[in-house]
């Protein structure tokens, strides 16, 4: 056989080697995130790794197209020992990136519960944060670098070599060139079509994963490169149309007026960000003890909120919807978009119309997650980071400055505004690498979680603020709401579905105003916070959320996520998930951890409402991301006839 052809067929087993290696990757992501995946049986798991084929290939062929082209291209020294050298390197290079990647998200995935997506690379991402927290992450998961160094070693032993390579320069006849070149285009044709999934009119994307699985099981069948290159570059928003323009706002507006308010109360609004508390760790909302026994005895003096939901799974993501009222529905989050040109609404900017000093207070580095030009986007004044706190006996050593002292610093900072003021404060003990200080150490219960004992230490540090803020002048004149950023690792199977791993806590704490008392079990999201906050304040004039307020009677409320490609509506009556263009499936109950009915004909009316209010918010939300009418001087219905 012609050495050509003998290359030809090396060639391929090169690329099954990889392509071998890229579901070894799979088994270890399934085998260390088994507890998201345990009511999948083993057959489903195996049906799962064959779907998850097409999306390694996608990648495998994308990444290593050069090598292919310099593997099967005719040339008289394809087999000399320099030139399969080359190809090695660079097979061996490209292809640690992949599985790098996929070792990384291995552990990530259980923070973010999806598939690492582009904005990793953001500056946001790997800023001096990233590079702080590094040697932490390497030192809590050594054996994960350990693991992949052996992966990118046994890639190298097992890479098939051709046992008679030499330098010989051996000649060609035109026609065999012309048929080793035949069969080069023939393979590169191959390749592409491999690459971008198949001979479909568009390139699949990360959403194909839903034809294949539920949205809670896609990150089984993808692969993490794949989803990062998905998501790369700025992001067009789809531009559907599923009402006219003219009928719209009748379906879904996100535009609020409480036009029947009384006397504006010129009340202090302090939000208060928890790092990473989610619902499951509340014993006041599991009927547990708990982890959080200063959280819950606030729940017990405030309206608390039992079904509540972030609208996001990332910090970055929390503040655009608790401060303006913007989920996450786009694969990028919006700090991170070319939407921050836009002219974007927000509780700062809203507020300073009625004469309110606005604050914002995080103690780890400036500019961390663009929160800082995010708060000045939306009119928040003040920005105050770890360069502003002077004492760095306080600093954790990793991420920023210890709960306890900078939560009696934002304290006694309040005491120090004209009232009435706005300020949040975001927390971050309970952020990995979950440091606490020394004295406090073996204090917190640890539970089954390794974040836990860190969740008690923000709880505390939570007590010993509102002890403080109890003696300021200000603090009966003021409106606490304290939520969370997002949810993180959950033991229990609800917090581990398609719905739980959103629900978060969600209080308006008042102190000795009776009417913010007692338990309210109507669902809301993260979103709902302005427009109640407004309501409560009887702000009188038109403003943008995509939430409502949560003293309204004329709705049961509702949350809305999105992931990898996948909207999720939570209503009282049904969970509708939905790929932009048709319903995937629904459940009738928001605490069935085996959610994901397949969709078949039915005559609900509450299927139907949810899809339909569904459908409005997206369409709403792109049209007026994409046209920058995030602001209620924006009329959807001056484009009614274009």
């Amino acid at each position: 056989m012609h050495r050509y052809y003998k290359n030809l067929i090396l060639t391929g087993k090169r690329l099954l080697l990889i392509m071998v290696f890229m579901t070894i990757s799979r088994l270890i992501f399934y085998i260390f995130n088994f507890s998201f995946f345990a009511s999948l049986s083993t057959r489903q798991v195996l049906y799962h790794f064959v779907y998850g084929i097409r999306f390694d290939l996608a990648i495998v062929f994308l990444f290593n197209l050069l090598f292919i082209l310099l593997s099967v291209f005719p040339n008289n020294f394809i087999l000399a020992k320099a030139y399969q050298k080359t190809l090695k390197v660079l097979i061996v290079f490209v292809n640690s990136i992949l599985l790098g990647v996929n070792f990384v998200d291995t552990k990530f995935y259980e923070f973010e519960g999806k598939r690492l997506t582009a904005d990793f690379f953001s500056k946001e991402w790997l800023g001096e944060d990233f590079r702080t927290l590094l040697p932490e992450f390497l030192k809590d998961y050594w054996y994960m670098f350990i693991l992949f160094i052996a992966f990118i070693y046994l890639l190298g032993k097992l890479y098939s070599q051709n046992k008679k390579n030499n330098n010989m320069r051996v000649g060609i006849t035109i026609v065999e060139f012309i048929k080793q070149l035949s069969l080069t285009i023939l393979v590169v044709v191959v390749s592409i079509v491999a690459g971008r999934g198949g001979v479909q009119l568009k390139p699949i994307g990360v959403i194909a994963a839903a034809r294949y699985t539920s949205p809670e099981f896609m990150p089984l069948v993808l692969n993490s490169p794949f989803t990062i290159v998905k998501t790369f570059g700025d992001q067009s928003l789809p531009s559907p149309n599923y009402f006219p323009i003219s009928i719209i706002d009748s379906v879904y507006n996100p535009v609020h007026e409480f036009s029947d308010s009384g006397t504006f109360k010129n009340k202090n609004v302090v939000i208060i960000i928890l790092e990473s508390f989610g619902r499951e760790y509340s014993g006041f909302l599991n009927d547990t003890i708990g982890y959080t026994p200063v959280l819950d005895s606030i729940m017990k003096q405030g309206l608390t909120f039992t079904n509540a939901f972030a609208n996001g799974k990332r910090s970055i993501e929390a503040l655009p919807s608790i401060f303006s009222g913007l989920p996450a529905l786009m694969d990028k989050a919006f700090v991170n978009t070319q939407f921050t040109a836009n002219s974007i609404e927000g509780i700062g900017n809203i507020l300073k119309n009625v004469d309110y000093e606005t604050a914002f207070y995080h103690g780890g580095k400036n500019g961390t997650m663009g929160f800082d030009n995010y708060v000045k986007l939306v009119g928040v004044e003040k920005y105050f980071g770890i360069d502003e706190y002077t004492n760095e006996q306080d600093y954790d050593g990793n991420w920023g400055v210890f709960d306890e002292p900078y939560l009696q610093y934002f304290a006694k900072e309040l005491s120090g505004y004209n009232e009435p003021f706005f300020a949040s404060v975001f927390t971050l003990s309970s952020h990995h690498p979950y440091k606490i200080p020394e004295q406090y150490e073996g204090k917190f219960p640890e539970g089954d979680l390794i974040n836990l004992e860190s969740i008690g230490y923000a709880d505390y540090s939570l007590g010993q603020f509102f002890k403080t803020a109890a003696k300021q002048s200000w603090y009966s004149n003021t409106l606490f709401v304290l939520t969370a950023d997002h949810t993180a690792q959950s033991k229990g199977e609800f917090y581990k579905s398609n719905v739980g791993k959103y629900a978060v806590p969600i209080v308006l704490y008042a102190p000795g105003d009776t009417s913010l008392v007692g338990v309210s079990e109507k669902i809301c999201q993260q979103t709902d916070i302005l427009p109640s906050v407004l309501d409560y304040l009887n702000y009188n004039k038109p403003f943008t959320s995509f939430g409502e307020s949560l003293f309204s009677n004329d709705s049961s409320g509702y949350a809305v996520n999105y992931l990898s490609g996948v909207y999720q509506l939570i209503t009282k009556d049904v969970v509708i998930c939905f790929d932009g263009g048709q319903l995937l499936n629904y459940n009738f109950s928001i605490t069935d951890t085996v959610s994901n009915q397949i969709l078949m004909s039915s005559d609900s009316i509450a299927l139907k409402l949810a899809e339909d209010k569904l459908k409005g918010i997206i369409q709403q939300y792109n049209f007026r991301m994409e046209h920058n009418l995030m602001n209620y001087k924006g009329k959807l219905s001056d484009y009614a006839h274009k």
